[in-house]
């Protein structure tokens, strides 16, 4: 069963910065992220790894089962482009 490409990090980290009152750069230095990664990921061009996501949910005091449920991650953090997606999904493809 294949997962859906999904992503709600561009409404959850801006309503979860509200919550906590904290600005997207202030959670990038309490993340050890840079402003330009939490950028991307509320502009959906990049994806946190799971290190990352655990600390940024820290940051944000939330479980971070909650902070995982909002996006399908990818290798290396990044959405998979389409025409990649569509090369992964044809038969007989194999990345080697």
């Amino acid at each position: 069963m294949s997962q859906e490409d999904y992503s709600n990090l561009p409404t959850w980290i801006p309503e979860q910065l509200k919550r906590v009152g904290l600005t997207k750069e202030q959670l990038a230095h309490r993340a050890g992220i840079s402003r330009t990664s939490v950028y991307r990921y509320i502009y959906d061009t990049d994806r946190p790894n799971s290190a990352t996501m655990m600390r940024i949910c820290c940051v944000l005091k939330i479980p971070a089962e909650e902070g995982f449920r909002q996006y399908t991650p990818k290798k290396n953090g990044r959405p998979l482009r389409a025409e990649k997606l569509h090369l992964r999904n044809r038969v007989g493809y194999s990345p080697l």
